[in-house]
């Protein structure tokens, strides 16, 4: 035959040969029951396809601790081809990649995780679960917000040890693979415990882009902070998880009462609301964390700075406020702990 197909989901089917095809496989030999792909920048690296066979062989480096994903029963099979393929692009040694990750567990093995990446001394970089784009994605993307799903179980098998935990799915659209991911970067206090107490330290926040992006190297999760021109509208069915954000960061800081409450919950949204009118469309808002610049003190600021300019701009109260120069001045002789303290009032 000249095409295989398999259904896929909701009564639709794939072209699987379209689909290596935009992925850059081409027929081996001029034989069309084989096709490959070659990886330049891996010593010439092979994956090979055959059709005979139903099998993806992923060539002598890459390891695979089962063989499930290597046929063409499953549509997600087709998802992990093409995230390992955009692993290599990336920059991603093949020796460094073992597909169908297992780890013992008190009830035998666990379940087998997709994708694992290791760094070069054997220890789990990152974690990567594969879905179909759609309605498989979207239902573990429920679960991991949740209560962790998959992703956070697997974590706690390996040990706590990986730097990133992702969920991923692709599909071919026209003749290009578009992706989505959501990226959980682990911070140190999530590296012990069990899966609830490591579900319950996270922030519930994920990323979607740190990895695959132009401006990444291997090994180097480098996340871009959110711009103007990437906001989107509210909708009714997010009303309820932004309340109980609100609710747990309030109970965090121990804010009880209701008036205090609302000042906060005013004060912040204030703050959102001028960052949002005064940016420019790509600038990077200023009512974020920024990773890997950020520290306490400097965010803290920035929000006192975007409430005065808030608070005269949409009250027309003037604010008492000082800049970063100006809290430096005032506050040298002070350790961190008590700057942040200050700040905190």
């Amino acid at each position: 035959m000249e095409f295989y197909y398999f259904c896929i989901m909701n009564g639709g089917f794939m072209d699987v040969k379209k689909h290596i095809t935009a992925l850059g496989f081409i027929p081996k030999n001029g034989r069309s029951g084989i096709y490959h792909k070659v990886y330049s920048g891996h010593n010439n690296y092979v994956i090979s396809i055959d059709f005979d066979k139903e099998h993806i062989e992923y060539g002598d480096k890459i390891i695979a601790e089962s063989k499930t994903t290597q046929n063409f029963s499953q549509p997600e099979n087709f998802v992990v081809l093409e995230c390992v393929d955009r692993l290599l692009i990336q920059g991603y040694k093949p020796q460094n990649i073992i597909l169908e990750k297992t780890w013992p567990s008190g009830h035998g093995t666990s379940g087998r995780l997709d994708i694992c990446v290791n760094r070069e001394d054997g220890a789990p970089y990152m974690l990567i679960e594969c879905k179909t784009y759609g309605k498989e994605y979207n239902k573990e993307s429920a679960r991991i917000h949740k209560d962790g799903g998959q992703l956070f179980t697997y974590f706690q098998l390996s040990g706590g040890k990986a730097d990133v935990i992702m969920l991923y799915a692709s599909e071919l659209k026209g003749n290009k693979f578009i992706y989505v991911n959501e990226i959980i970067k682990i911070e140190d206090d999530y590296r012990n415990g069990d899966v609830k107490d490591i579900y319950e330290k996270w922030n519930k926040l994920t990323k979607d882009n740190g990895i695959f992006d132009s401006w990444v190297q291997p090994y180097n999760f480098q996340s871009k902070a959110l711009t103007k021109g990437q906001l989107k509208e509210i909708k009714a069915e997010d009303s309820s998880f932004i309340f109980n954000r609100f609710l747990e960061i309030l109970r965090h800081n121990v804010v009880s009462d209701k008036g205090n409450a609302f000042n906060k919950i005013f004060t912040l949204f204030l703050c959102k609301v001028y960052d949002e009118t005064t940016a420019e469309e790509g600038e990077e808002l200023k009512f974020q964390w920024l990773d890997g610049r950020d520290n306490h003190v400097d965010f803290q600021l920035r929000l006192t700075d975007l409430y005065s300019k808030g608070m005269k701009r949409f009250l027309d109260r003037t604010v008492s406020d000082f800049n970063n120069e100006d809290f430096d001045k005032r506050c040298a002789s002070l350790n961190e702990d008590t700057k942040q303290y200050l700040l905190r009032r």
